[in-house]
């Protein structure tokens, strides 16, 4: 990420540094919590409701990971908004094409988010399930 601030990027760019930093504060919380249900899941393989956590934590995780390197919140470009100024200073997407960008955004990165978590959780639960019998 450069020195340089962003301007809105209609699909690209609708957060600046302000909102970059609470999202690797969340980034770093998520991973922490991952890495604590990956190891759990390693131990009680069988717990439907461990892997369920563990799927939920590597989404967020990934998620805030995408949107920092994107420099994109999935929230505000479901909700036509964007933020370059300080926390809570949220600016309305008004155009209709530029909207239409930022929710083909938010598909793909939610998209990218669920199969990468899913296929983490599943790698660990099958990992877990061949160590348990060998």
């Amino acid at each position: 990420m450069s020195s340089i601030q962003q301007p809105y990027r209609p699909g690209i760019c609708n957060i600046g540094k302000p909102e970059l930093r609470v999202r690797k504060i969340f980034l770093n919380i998520f991973i922490i919590i991952t890495i604590v249900f990956t190891i759990t899941a390693m131990y009680w393989c069988n717990s439907i409701f461990l892997f369920i956590a563990l799927l939920f934590s590597s989404f967020c995780a990934i998620v805030l990971a995408l949107e920092i390197r994107y420099q994109f919140c999935i929230i505000f470009g479901f909700f036509n908004l964007h933020n370059f100024k300080q926390l809570g200073h949220l600016e309305e997407v008004h155009d209709p094409e530029n909207a239409k960008a930022d929710r083909q955004k938010v598909i793909q990165i939610i998209i990218k988010s669920l199969a990468i978590a899913l296929l983490y959780t599943s790698s660990i639960h099958f990992i877990s399930q061949w160590a348990l019998t060998h």
